[in-house]
Formats: structure tokens, C-alpha cells, sequence
């Protein structure tokens, strides 16, 4: 045996160790580690059977929050992995060095509000969808640079009325838990109540 698949083997085996540690780990993250191309490392996954970090997450998410659904996308704070429009949902966000408080590196409470209170909006089926009040948790803290993941479920549901929970956890555990009161309008009566701008309105009605 070479001394250079001696050294590709003993790579697949540290890398199975460090995604093991930490599912949510990049192929670039991996890649600064073992000073080898991104190439590299994605060559090695194939070889070894490991996902993508994306499926890697959802495998957590799995594991986390239990049954995952259908993936699909939208505009809000963090990326939305799945959605089954009222009923549950699940977003992830990456937090970063400007998410932080100075030196203690804690994420900002209003950013894992914002990632809560989107993905609530974004789960209930509307045109318009608004939160009328919200009752929060901040569990733990979480620093920056960890993934934190967000599964969004309707309780209850009432005329135009919605509550949405949202629970939020990191690789370390449960950090935030909240109760949304989500009021889901159409474009007419949203037209009505003046809360959109007339673009928006004649977009809505095409």
C-alpha cells in the first residue's frame, strides 16, 4: 500500500470522526482542516458514502424535531429547508460574527426572534400574513457560528387566526421556544385594512 493511499485512508477515517463531532461541518470548513481542495474532500465523501451537508442537516433535523417534509424555499431569516403550508416547517440559520455581542460572541436575541417570527409567517397559507402577538423563550444562548435550526408547527387554527410554535435548537440542545398568534389575510381584505402599497395590491390580484 502507498504512502499516499495510507494518507487518503487515514482522512476518511479523521473526516468520518469530525462530521460525526459535527454534522453541520462544510466541505470547505473540512477542506481548511485537512489542507486539501474542496475537490478533494468531495471526492472522499463520495467514497465513503457521506452526504452533502444539506442532507446531513436534514438527517439531523430528523432526528431533532422527528418526520421531515417536502423541501422547498422562501424569503426570510435563515434558509427554509421544508414547508407544509399550515402545518410545519423547518428553517436553519448560520449565524455569524455581526450576529454577535461583542466579546461574549452570544447571538443577538432579535435575530433568533426574526428567524422565529419569519418562518411562523411563512408556514401559514395566506397572502398576507401578520403577527398580532408572540409568547418567547431564550433557553440557552447560542454562540457565534453555530447552526441553529427552527421547526415550526400550527396548533391551532381559528377563523384567520393561526398559533404557530416554534421550537429552536443547536447541536447542544433546546435554545429558544415560542407561541405565535399569526393573522392570515388575502389580498382584498389586506387591500381594506390599507396594509399594502397599491403595487403590491395590483401584483396580488394578476
Amino acid at each position: 500500500m502507498t504512502e499516499k493511499t495510507l494518507t487518503m485512508l487515514n482522512r476518511h477515517r479523521k473526516m468520518k470522526e469530525k462530521i460525526e463531532e459535527n454534522p453541520f461541518i462544510t466541505d470547505e470548513e473540512l477542506a481548511s482542516f485537512f489542507e486539501v481542495s474542496i475537490h478533494t474532500i468531495r471526492a472522499d465523501r463520495k467514497k465513503i458514502g457521506i452526504p452533502e451537508v444539506r442532507k446531513r442537516t436534514k438527517d439531523v433535523a430528523v432526528t431533532l424535531f422527528g418526520q421531515a417534509k417536502t423541501l422547498n424555499a422562501a424569503e426570510q431569516i435563515g434558509e427554509l429547508l421544508e414547508v407544509d403550508l399550515d402545518r410545519e416547517g423547518l428553517s436553519l440559520l448560520d449565524t455569524t460574527e455581526e450576529m454577535g455581542i461583542g466579546q461574549t460572541k452570544i447571538v443577538r436575541g432579535h435575530v433568533l426572534f426574526a428567524q422565529a417570527n419569519s418562518l411562523a409567517n411563512t408556514i401559514v397559507d395566506a397572502d398576507v400574513a401578520l403577527t398580532g402577538a408572540a409568547q418567547i423563550r431564550f433557553t440557552a444562548p447560542v454562540r457565534v457560528g453555530e447552526r441553529v435550526l427552527a421547526k415550526a408547527r400550527v396548533v391551532k387554527s381559528k377563523g384567520r387566526k393561526k398559533e404557530v410554535e416554534i421550537i429552536m435548537k443547536t447541536k447542544r440542545g433546546l435554545v429558544f421556544q415560542g407561541m405565535f398568534e399569526v393573522y392570515c389575510l388575502d389580498f382584498n381584505m389586506a387591500g381594506k385594512l390599507q396594509i399594502l402599497k397599491s403595487t403590491e395590491l395590483q401584483g396580488g390580484e394578476e
